[in-house]
């Protein structure tokens, strides 16, 4: 069974984003979801609850953990760059979003039970994305465009490995030099929608949006002939359009006064709600998984609105480690790796979440060494044990700050990580 090393999810803060353009103009084109719209999708979230009936999206398992402290949003998304956004408040703005997307790791931890093996095959079966559809003009024929493509966890094409400076994330080591994954891009100065993922054997599906559509929507493809198939060793990369029938280049979408020349569509994210010290929860492990809840596809003067040195980002997709868009797909496959745990020794972590003191039993005698990190990934608590099957060690953690803690037993026939809570 291969080892997984986990670290705590890092804080690695805003300040590496917040300086960004692109993303100033990303909070631009937010909408605000209505109380209608944050309880249909957190119906949808607490329903489909995470990782089951072999269905995989990295919101589902951190709105688990931290709804708490979680905010839902939603960005307009257009290929043209000159539609003309007139929000509630009478205030305007642009489109400068094109499309969202995230690249998956099925070799991931956090998918628990049904995580993969790096040698086991894996079949995607269908594609589905939450957002918003309003229906301003009935004439207008809409639709959400998939596009998806497996490649090599490494960073030739189709992904691409961005290296940040060392220290750009203040809770980081001065020395490490963190990496993240995005999509390779092909862009096109001229309007409308010009170029897409680079990727050789992309598959593209598109989904004609009706009225059915129309509020909250749950938009579902199938892959066709059979699902793609690949290796768990491989990344999915995920990319979602709108394309809104009757485009032009001087579109109109008046959110006071619910008209405008084409139909709106907004993709909604969950992000956290503390920006001035975010937690990390979006980061996911930046050193043991190439994952990415969000991509983004930006524009200001078209696909080459970066200058040197950033000019890079030109034929990339733009990575976001604040958001996490609802964005979720079916696989099936034999996970070689629950076939090898069978054999390990069970533990319960109770209670959880807990006020700071944590039961830790195992159903067998063994030696195991107990580890607790916060979410800079400092050790707060760490023990050697030597444990009697059905006996209870007691943690006691009560003199740490409330939040996210990891919690790991490991030793001979014991492989355990377990994300707790003190409240």
């Amino acid at each position: 069974m291969k080892k997984v090393l986990l670290l705590a999810a890092i804080a690695f803060g805003f300040n590496a984003f917040s300086q960004d353009a692109m993303t100033d103009k990303l909070l631009q084109t937010e909408i605000t979801p209505n109380a209608a719209a944050k309880e249909k999708i957190e119906d949808i979230i607490l329903k489909r609850g995470g990782a089951i009936n072999n269905n995989y999206d990295y919101t589902d398992f951190l709105y688990q953990f931290y709804q708490s402290d979680m905010t839902l949003g939603a960005i307009t998304t257009t290929p043209d760059s000159s539609t003309v956004i007139v929000y509630g408040d009478g205030s305007t703005g642009y489109s400068y979003n094109h499309a969202v997307g995230a690249t998956y790791d099925f070799n991931y931890y956090a998918w628990a039970d049904n995580e993969f093996n790096e040698t086991d095959q894996i079949t995607i079966d269908s594609l589905y994305v939450i957002g918003g559809y309003d229906i301003f003009n009935g004439n207008n024929a809409d639709k959400i465009r998939f596009t998806i493509f497996k490649g090599a966890n490494g960073f030739g094409a189709p992904f691409a490995g961005v290296i940040y400076n060392a220290g750009t994330w203040a809770a980081l080591d001065p020395t490490v030099q963190p990496t993240a994954k995005t999509m390779d891009y092909a862009g096109s100065p001229l309007d409308g929608n010009q170029g897409g993922p680079t990727a050789a054997s992309a598959i593209t599906i598109d989904y004609n949006l009706s009225t059915a559509d129309s509020g909250v929507a749950i938009v579902g493809v199938e892959v066709p002939n059979g699902g793609l198939t690949m290796m768990g060793n491989q990344l999915l990369g995920i990319f979602i359009e709108y394309l809104p029938g009757g485009l032009t280049t001087s579109d109109t979408i008046n959110y006071q006064a619910n008209t405008g020349s084409i139909n709106p569509f907004y993709f909604y994210y969950y992000r956290e709600g503390n920006t001035s010290a975010p937690q990390g929860y979006f980061i996911q492990d930046f050193d043991s998984t190439s994952t990415n809840c969000s991509n983004f596809l930006f524009n200001t003067t078209r696909y080459s609105g970066h200058v040197a040195p950033s000019d890079w980002r030109n034929d990339q997709t733009s990575i976001n480690m604040a958001y996490s868009h609802l964005i979720s797909v079916t696989a099936s496959g034999t996970s070689t790796i629950g076939i090898e745990d069978k054999d390990l020794t069970s533990v319960s972590i109770f209670p959880n979440p807990t006020n700071g003191v944590v039961n830790v039993e195992l159903d067998a005698t063994a030696d195991a060494t107990v580890t607790v990190v916060d979410v800079l990934g400092q050790i707060v608590y760490a023990s050697n044990e030597s444990f009697v099957a059905g006996e209870r060690k007691v943690i006691d953690l009560s003199n740490n700050a409330k939040g996210m803690y990891i919690l790991s037993v490991e030793g001979e026939g014991v492989n355990t990580v377990e994300r707790i809570t003190i409240k």
